[in-house]
This record gives structure tokens, sequence and C-alpha cells, in this order.
């Protein structure tokens, strides 16, 4: 089967075509060069999830899809919602700011695991990436909740000696999602992972939060990152 026969095959039978495998094969194909362009079929029903399975596996590559990968985030089921977020926190850059207040905004979906999805994008993420998202929702949504994470992000990037004050009105902010931010944040890798920090959601009364930071410290880590303490790591 061509890949163009794989395509519509899913346009015909969605995820039922083949169990499965014709989204995998067609997966194999892009990676051998067939042009991603192509896959710009597939955002249409009965075929979104397979769209979404295949950017969420295709990362970065998915970049030339990026409008039609986002508009997968407001989709009515949490998987595709979930695959999309993810799509799009391995494909977006500094350029891509309202693409990324997506993801950001993810953090008050209904769905739990949808939000865990947003929270473990927000941990791996650059930062210029992130700040360019941050500054979106800020002047796009002044009024919300998002608009205040610009400031506490900068404070923790610019003011690390200032950061356990931040993570803690972050953590034991009154609504849901700057709590959920705040968690994110304080799991997030620089150099290391800061074991005071993930402590301070440890500590949260709120049962999610909590979560974040015990599946934080169950997962492993990118190379470049270990679990420290930055108490140890100063000079006298």
């Amino acid at each position: 089967m061509t890949p163009d026969e794989m395509i519509d095959a899913l346009l015909r039978n969605g995820p039922e075509a083949a169990d499965g495998k014709i989204a995998n094969d067609l997966l194999s194909e892009f990676w051998r060069g067939y042009p991603i362009e192509n896959l710009r079929r597939l955002f249409v029903p009965p075929a979104r999830g397979d769209a979404a399975f295949l950017v969420s596996e295709l990362g970065e590559k998915a970049r030339p899809l990026i409008s039609e990968i986002a508009e997968l985030v407001s989709d009515e089921r949490p998987r595709i919602r979930g695959d999309a977020i993810r799509a799009l926190s391995m494909c977006t850059t500094w350029e891509d700011g309202w693409a990324v207040g997506k993801i950001v905004m993810a953090l008050g979906d209904p769905h739990d695991g949808v939000r865990r999805t947003a929270t473990d994008a927000l941990r791996y993420m650059e930062s210029e990436t992130l700040q360019a998202g941050f500054e979106y929702l800020h002047e796009n949504l002044p009024n919300s909740a998002y608009a205040r994470f610009k400031s506490a992000f900068l404070m923790l990037e610019r003011r690390p000696e200032q950061a356990a004050v931040t993570l803690q009105r972050l953590l034991t902010a009154d609504d849901a999602i700057t709590r959920s931010f705040g968690a994110a944040m304080a799991v997030r890798p620089r150099r290391f992972i800061d074991a005071p920090f993930v402590a301070l959601a440890e500590a949260s009364s709120d049962p999610e939060i909590r979560k974040i930071a015990r599946e934080a410290k169950e997962h492993s880590l990118p190379p470049w990152a270990i679990w420290t303490d930055s108490r140890l790591t100063k000079s006298d």
C-alpha cells in the first residue's frame, strides 16, 4: 500500500483502519521522507485522531502543520487534545506565541489527563518559547490568570534567589490553574531540578499538585538535567 493509499484508507475508516497498523505504517513513511504536507488531508473526521497521533510522534517535523495542530487543542476528545499539546510542545518556537498560549491554557482543561500533559509540556519547553506564549497571553487575555504568568516566569528565570518565594505564592494561589502552573515551574529542569522547590509542590493541599510532583520524581529526566539541592551548589 502506498502512502497516498494509506491516507485514503484512514479517511474512509478512521481509527478502525487495520487496528491502527495503517497509521503506524504511515508514520514510518513520513520518517522516510514522505512529504509532511500530505498529512493535512487527515485533519478532518473521521481521521482527526490519526492526525493527532501522527503529529505527536513526528514532533518537530510537524512544524509546517502548526495551525492545523493548534485547532485540535479544542477537540471534544481528550486524547486528541493531549496529542495536539504534545505535538505543539515539540514543534513551536519563540515565533509561535499564540500556539504556545494554547498549551498554557490547557492547564485549565476539564480533563485531568490533558492538564497533566500541559504540565509536562511546560516542564521541558525552551525558555524563550515559553516566554513567547506568556507574552501572548499577557497581551491578549490581560484580565485572566494566564496573564500573570509572564511576570512570575521572568522572576523565576532572572531572580533565582527569589524563586522559592515566587513558587510558594503560585502553589498556594486560590485558583487551580495558577497552582498547576506553579507545580510545572517547581519541577521544571534548569541546570538541575531543585529538590526544595519540588518539596514545596509536594506540601500542597491540592492533590493534583502533589500528583504532579510525585510523577515528576518517578519519570526519567533529559540527559542534561539532574536532581540536586541548590543549597549544596552555593559557595561560601
